[in-house]
């Protein structure tokens, strides 16, 4: 709960933290469901705290709400996220948001996998790390970023990739800084200190997603990073 985790979080010198909109019941996904997150958090939080929303498809007319109630921000999904609350944004659903979070003043930061042709999981050794890399590739995160990039032209809404792996998208985020476009992505560390060719079989400590990519992904990304091409980490 937020008292526990809060403790943690001061104890390691976090002094803010935003708690994510989904992995919990009720999602926040509307503004009841935000009070009562808010009324969960109320005394139990140390140090500074806030809360993110949620994009799904139907809670557009909740967005304006939620803002009031004090959402900084809403995340939404471009593929399955693994919670039943919280189900993937189609195109449209982000295109109706878009406009609503650009006039509130707060950004949409958006999980940027769209899924394509991949390799199935089931097509090699199931405990081998390489069959889960190649069934998440890199361009389903090109694909998502390049459908992104015209919904922020068209809306203007400030919009942030998170926890970017693919470096292939780099030159993406590049078109949309030279045009201006308000679209910003960053990395993780473990996405710049871990390599796919290190992880052993059945190491299932390392799965996320977007998934773990090779070492050469991971010194272009150390390169924008650098070169400030990349937010923060």
């Amino acid at each position: 709960g937020f008292d526990t985790a809060i403790r943690a979080c001061a104890a390691g010198g976090i002094t803010i933290v935003v708690d994510m909109s989904l992995n919990s019941i009720p999602a926040t996904t509307s503004e009841q469901a935000l009070r009562i997150k808010r009324e969960s958090a109320a005394g139990a939080c140390h140090i500074d705290y806030g809360f993110w929303g949620g994009v799904v498809p139907g809670n557009a007319d909740e967005l304006s709400a939620m803002v009031a109630a004090g959402a900084l921000g809403f995340k939404a999904f471009m593929c399955e996220s693994g919670v039943d609350e919280f189900p993937m944004s189609q195109l449209a659903d982000l295109e109706r948001a878009m406009p609503i979070l650009r006039d509130r003043g707060v950004p949409l930061l958006v999980h940027a996998e769209l899924e394509g042709p991949a390799a199935r999981v089931q097509d090699g050794d199931v405990r081998s790390y390489d069959s889960y890399l190649r069934s998440r590739p890199r361009a389903f995160e090109d694909r998502a970023i390049a459908a992104l990039l015209p919904l922020v032209r068209r809306t203007g809404c400030r919009t942030h990739v998170v926890h970017l792996s693919s470096s292939d998208a780099l030159s993406l985020l590049d078109q949309a800084q030279g045009e201006g476009l308000p679209l910003s992505a960053e990395t993780c560390p473990h996405y710049l200190a871990l390599s796919a060719e290190d992880v052993p079989d059945g190491a299932t400590w390392f799965k996320c997603a977007p998934p773990i990519r090779e070492r050469e992904n991971n010194e272009r990304l150390w390169q924008a990073l650098k070169g400030g091409r990349l937010a923060f980490v």
